[in-house]
């Protein structure tokens, strides 16, 4: 069920001096916030990345954020680079009130953040100054955070710098992989984004809240040597790793075949058990084969073999990737 406004107990934004907005978002994370205000404002445009070929390289895929736009009849801006001197004058003749970006991907001029009225404003995945950068999410999940959130704030010249209008925040849970995470925060960020508009709209001067630099922390975009997993880590560091990057970029290791394995999804396991760290120990019945860690064990509940689909843990051991005594990496 699509959810309008006043579904979600937020209050429409007022409409007297903001009506127009200018949209820059990109990734899945970015569409329930344009659905969102879509509801309520008028969507002058929407700037989304170049599109590209899929993994497969047969065929150009669109982002999501361009389907939302095109199903929609709103028009669409793919700049190669938001330093093109045509741009400002395109998006001044949108008469923006507003810039409101989200998973966007590009950096954006400062002459098109102040180009609207009211400047332009950012949905960020984390409670700033906590998480700056590309990968918020995956950090607070890899460093065992037990609370995340969303913030919007300013945009600035410097990277998630800028004064913050409101944030919201969720618990996480031990076992919540990134995709439930970007999927929760995506429909919090629609909230806390209507909320900001609603604020801004207003009229009145809006009270933001600046950045603690000296508490601010970074999280870059996730390296494929990151996704390597180290087995001789302590088994709370490798649950947390294999989480974070699922479903994607996705933790992976060596089967005894030297061929990849994926590994989705797993669970913490109490108890004793003696091996070398990577050695399959146990096998847990409906469950999936049993690791040695630096410090314990940990089982594989889901995982996608190289060249094949991905199935649960225990298909592993029936059949025969896996068996005790085999080492993983």
């Amino acid at each position: 069920m699509k959810l309008h406004a006043s579904d979600r107990g937020v209050r429409q934004p007022q409409q007297g001096t903001l009506q127009r907005v200018l949209f820059m978002g990109t990734s899945a994370y970015a569409v329930p916030a344009l659905e969102a205000i879509a509801t309520c404002l008028k969507i002058a445009g929407v700037v989304t990345r170049p599109d590209k070929p899929n993994r497969r390289g047969n065929k150009i895929a669109f982002s999501p954020v361009k389907e939302f736009a095109l199903s929609h009849g709103i028009p669409i801006f793919q700049p190669e680079s938001m330093k093109d001197p045509m741009l400002y004058a395109e998006f001044a003749a949108l008469r923006p009130d507003i810039c409101v970006a989200a998973a966007f991907g590009m950096m954006i001029p400062d002459e098109i953040i102040q180009l609207p009225k009211y400047k332009t404003i950012n949905i960020h995945g984390s409670l700033l100054p906590h998480y700056r950068g590309a990968a918020p999410i995956q950090h607070a999940i890899l460093n065992g955070d037990t609370e995340t959130g969303v913030s919007v704030m300013y945009i600035t010249r410097e990277l998630d710098a800028g004064d913050v209008i409101l944030a919201k925040s969720l618990p996480l849970g031990q076992d919540e992989t990134f995709g439930e995470v970007h999927d929760r925060l995506a429909q919090l960020g629609a909230e806390a984004v209507l909320e900001a508009l609603d604020l801004i709209g207003c009229g009145h001067s809006v009270c933001t809240v600046p950045q603690d630099a000296a508490k601010a922390t970074y999280a870059p975009s996730i390296t494929k040597e990151e996704c390597v997993l180290d087995w001789s880590l302590p088994t709370g560091m490798i649950h947390n790793r294999i989480r974070a990057l699922s479903p994607t970029p996705c933790a992976n290791t060596r089967m005894p075949d030297k061929k990849l394995l994926k590994i989705y999804r797993s669970e913490l396991v109490p108890g004793n058990y003696a091996g070398k760290p990577g050695e399959v120990v146990d096998v847990l019945k409906k469950k999936g084969p049993v690791v040695a860690t630096g410090t314990g064990v940990i089982c594989i509940v889901s995982a996608k073999p190289e060249g094949k689909r991905e199935m649960p843990g225990f298909e592993l051991v029936n059949g025969h990737y896996l068996a005790t005594g085999e080492l993983l990496g």
